[in-house]
C-alpha cells in the first residue's frame, strides 16, 4: 500500500494544540481576553532533539505522559529532563511603589503536576506558529531564522498566582515574552534546540532586570518502565536521584548524565543511558555576553522546602553572578538536582525596550561529541544563526512489499537555490541519498545517486528516473528505488536526502534525515499473498523484532489478510478472546504500542504498511494478556464472504 510523506502534516499531527496566524496582546500592558486565552504545546521533531514547547514559559511535559520531555535521541526512549521554565526578574514599580519581582514559567513541584498551573505567564495570543526555511514545506516562510520555527508570546499579566506558591499574591512586572524556538535538520545541528526569549518592558522603567532557566535535568530509559511515570521517584533509586551535574563556566552550560553511584564515572553505569545533555546560556542583547554576570545555581528538590518560594528569595538567584559547586550533589544519594543558568542584571529597562537572552537545550551520544555540539550552537549564534542550507530532502511516497520497500520521490530539490552559493543560478544540488535500516537514529546509507560533473561518484540520476513519472496526490514522483532483501515483520527505517556540491569555502552539505524520516514493516502485497498465516509460529516470549521490550509491547503479525475483513481469535474450548474490524487502506498500527505508539514516537509518521498485514499486541478484548496455550483464528473476508482459519501456538515465560 502507498504513503504519500508529509513531514510538515506529521509534525502538525499527534494531538498537541497548534493555532497558526500568532495574534498578540493589542495594547502595551493590556490583559488578553478571557476567551482569546489558548494554553497550547508542541513537541520539535525536526531533528534528534524532542523537546516539549509550551506557550506560557513551561519546557518539559513533567512526565505525565510518554510522550517526548527532552528526549534524545528522539525515538530513542532517552529522557533527560522532567521540567524547565522561564525566570524574569526586575525591580519594578506597583500600586504601592517599588517592589522586587520575578515572573516565573516554572515552580518546584512534584512530577506530574500540571504545568499550566505552575506558571505565572498567561499566553498572550492564540497558540504556537510554525514557520520554515526549507522550500517544500507546507510551513515555508522567507521570514523563518530555522527549518522549524515555534513562535508564540505570553505576558505576565494578569496577576495569576502559581500552584505551589499560592501564599504569595503574584505581581507582574509588566512584560512581555516573545519566545522563539529554532531547530536545524543539518548534521551538525541535529542535538540543538535554540530558544531566543524577547523580554519586552510594558511597564513603568524596570530596573536590574534579569532572565534565567530553570532545568530539572534527570535522564533514564522510559521504556524500560511499564507504566509511565516511573515509580519510586521519590527515593534513592530513583531517576531523580541517579544523576551526575556539573556546569562548565567558560561554556557557560549546566550539564547532567545518568549515574547510578559514585565515584564518577567508574560506577555510574554510564552505558545504561549513554548520551549527555546540557542547557547553554549563547547570547544576550544587548550585549556582548562575555562578561556580563553569568550565574549558576542548584538545590536539591525537596517537598515543603520554602527557601525559594518567594520572589525577594528568588531575584537574588538571578542576579549574583556565581557559580555554585556541585560537588556535594552526590549521584545516586538524597540528591535531586535543580539548575538555574543565569544573566544579569541589565541596565535600566525603559518603557517599550527590550533584553533578548538565547539559550539552547543540547544533547550528545557521548561527551566528546556533546561538547561539539555546544560549540556549534555558539557558532550559530554568533553568526545570528544564518546557517547555510542545503537542497531540501525530496518528497516520498513509500510502498512495503515481499521483503523489499519500494521508494518513490520527487524532483523538487533540484530546484532549490542557495544564496552563497558560487553558481551563476545559485542553483548547486549534486544528488541524493537513501537510507534504510533497523537502527531507528541511524539507518545505513544504501544508495547514491549524483548528477554526471566533477563531482562525487557522476553515477547519475537516469538509474532511478521512471520512464513515465508517478502522479500522486498532485505530486509527481520522478524517481523509483527499490531496497530487497529484507526481513518480512521488521521495522526499517529510512529517508531520501538530497546534498549539494560544496565549494572551495565550504564542504558539501546534506539535507536532515528528519525531513521524510518514514518507519515501514516489509510484507507481501495483496497481490503477492496466497492464504492468512500467523508469525512466528509459535511465539515464544517475544519476537526477535520486539526483543527487550516490555510485555505490553510485544507482538505478532497476522499477514495475507483480505483489504477488508473481521479477524477473531478463539481459546481451544471455543471462547472468543480477541476480535477486530480490519480496514488494510486504513490501518496504521493503531493500538500496538510496541509498533507505533503515537505518543512517544514522533520521529516518524505511523508506519507504512503493505494493507495485508495487522499486528496484534496479545492483549485480549477484556485488556488482558493471553497465556501460554494453543488459540485458534478465523478471519472473514467482508467482501467475498470467505473464511479462512488456522492456529498458533503462544508460549510465554513464568515472569510475564
Amino acid at each position: 500500500m502507498s504513503r504519500a510523506y508529509d513531514p510538515a502534516a506529521h509534525r502538525a499531527a499527534g494531538g498537541f494544540a497548534l493555532v497558526l496566524g500568532l495574534v498578540l496582546a493589542g495594547a502595551a500592558g493590556a490583559a488578553p481576553a478571557a476567551d482569546s486565552i489558548r494554553y497550547a504545546v508542541r513537541i520539535t521533531t525536526v531533528n534528534l532533539l524532542g523537546l516539549t514547547v509550551s506557550n506560557y514559559g513551561f519546557f518539559g511535559n513533567n512526565f505525565t505522559s510518554r510522550s517526548p520531555s527532552f528526549e534524545f535521541p528522539l525515538g530513542s526512549g532517552l529522557e533527560h529532563m522532567s521540567r524547565g521554565g522561564l525566570w524574569v526578574g526586575a525591580t519594578a514599580i506597583g500600586d504601592t511603589g517599588l517592589f522586587t519581582g520575578v515572573s516565573t514559567g516554572i515552580v518546584d513541584n512534584v512530577q506530574g503536576s500540571s504545568a499550566q498551573a505552575e506558571t505565572e505567564f498567561t499566553p498572550a495570543g492564540t497558540g504556537i506558529a510554525v514557520s520554515s526555511r526549507i522550500l517544500n514545506s507546507r510551513y515555508y516562510s522567507p521570514d523563518a531564522i530555522s527549518d522549524e520555527d515555534l513562535v508564540c508570546a505570553y505576558s505576565d499579566q494578569p496577576a495569576r498566582p502559581a500552584a505551589g506558591n499560592s501564599f504569595e499574591r503574584h505581581t507582574p512586572i509588566k512584560i512581555l515574552v516573545e519566545q522563539r524556538v529554532l531547530g536545524f535538520s543539518l548534521p551538525a545541528a541535529e542535538a540543538i534546540q535554540i530558544v531566543r526569549f524577547i523580554i519586552r518592558n510594558q511597564g513603568p522603567p524596570l530596573r536590574g532586570l534579569a532572565v534565567g532557566l530553570y532545568a530539572q535535568l534527570v535522564s533514564g530509559n522510559k521504556n524500560a518502565y511499564p507504566t509511565w511515570p516511573p515509580s519510586g521517584a521519590s527515593g534513592p533509586g530513583s531517576w531523580y536521584y541517579q544523576t551526575y551535574v556539573d556546569f562548565d563556566s567558560t561554556r557557560r552550560l549546566f550539564r547532567e548524565h545518568f549515574c547510578t553511584a559514585p565515584p564518577v564515572p567508574d560506577m555510574c553505569n554510564f552505558e545504561l543511558v549513554p548520551p549527555w545533555v546540557g542547557v547553554k546560556l549563547l547570547r544576550v542583547t544587548p550585549g556582548p555576553v562575555e562578561g556580563r554576570n553569568v550565574g549558576f545555581h542548584w538545590w536539591p528538590f525537596l517537598p515543603g522546602d520554602n527557601s525559594r518560594d518567594e520572589d525577594r528569595e528568588r531575584y537574588p538567584l538571578l542576579t549574583a553572578g556565581r557559580v555554585q559547586d556541585t560537588r556535594p550533589c552526590v549521584p545516586g544519594q538524597s540528591c535531586s538536582p535543580i539548575g538555574l543558568v543565569s544573566v544579569g542584571p541589565f541596565p535600566d529597562l525603559a518603557p517599550g525596550d527590550s533584553v533578548i537572552a538565547d539559550f539552547a537545550f543540547i544533547g550528545g551520544d557521548d561527551e566528546e561529541s556533546f561538547l561539539k555540539n555546544a560549540d556549534f550552537a555558539q557558532f550559530a549564534a554568533d553568526i545570528d544563526y544564518d546557517l547555510p542550507a542545503p537542497p531540501p530532502s525530496p518528497r516520498l511516497l513509500i510502498e512495503a512489499a515481499d521483503k523489499a520497500v519500494d521508494l518513490y520521490w520527487d524532483d523538487s530539490p533540484e530546484d532549490a537555490r542557495d544564496p552563497t552559493s558560487p553558481a551563476p543560478d545559485q542553483k548547486d544540488f549534486e544528488g541524493y541519498r537513501v537510507y534504510l535500516g533497523l537502527d531507528r537514529q541511524r539507518p545505513n546509507r544504501v544508495a547514491q545517486f549524483d548528477k554526471v560533473d566533477t563531482t562525487g561518484f557522476n553515477t547519475g540520476l537516469d538509474s532511478v528516473r521512471l520512464a513515465t513519472p508517478r502522479v500522486v496526490d498532485g505530486i509527481t514522483y520522478r524517481y523509483r528505488y527499490r531496497v530487497g532483501s529484507l526481513k518480512d515483520g521488521f521495522s526499517y527505517y529510512g529517508g531520501v536526502t538530497s546534498f549539494d556540491t560544496g565549494d572551495d569555502r565550504v564542504e558539501s552539505l546534506e539535507s536532515g534525515l528528519s525531513q521524510n524520516k518514514f518507519q515501514v514493516v516489509p510484507m507481501p502485497r495483496a497481490a503477492e499473498r496466497t492464504k492468512v498465516v500467523v508469525f512466528p509460529n509459535p511465539y515464544r516470549v517475544e519476537a526477535r523484532w520486539d526483543q527487550g521490550a516490555t510485555v505490553r509491547d510485544h507482538y505478532l503479525w497476522f499477514a495475507g489478510l483480505p483489504e477488508r475483513a473481521v479477524l477473531s481469535v478463539f481459546t481451544l474450548a471455543g471462547d472468543r478472546v480477541f476480535q477486530t474490524r480490519f480496514d488494510g487502506a486504513a490501518y496504521r498500527g493503531q493500538g500496538t504500542r510496541g509498533l507505533y505508539d503515537p505518543r512517544q514516537d514522533l520521529d516518524t509518521p505511523p508506519p507504512v504498511l503493505p494493507g495485508t498485514s495487522y499486528a496484534w499486541n496479545l492483549i485480549t478484548d477484556q485488556g488482558q494478556a493471553i497465556a501460554t496455550g494453543l488459540y485458534l483464528f478465523a478471519v472473514e473476508d467482508l467482501d467475498s464472504g470467505q473464511v479462512q482459519r488456522g492456529k498458533f501456538l503462544v508460549v510465554k515465560s513464568d515472569i510475564e
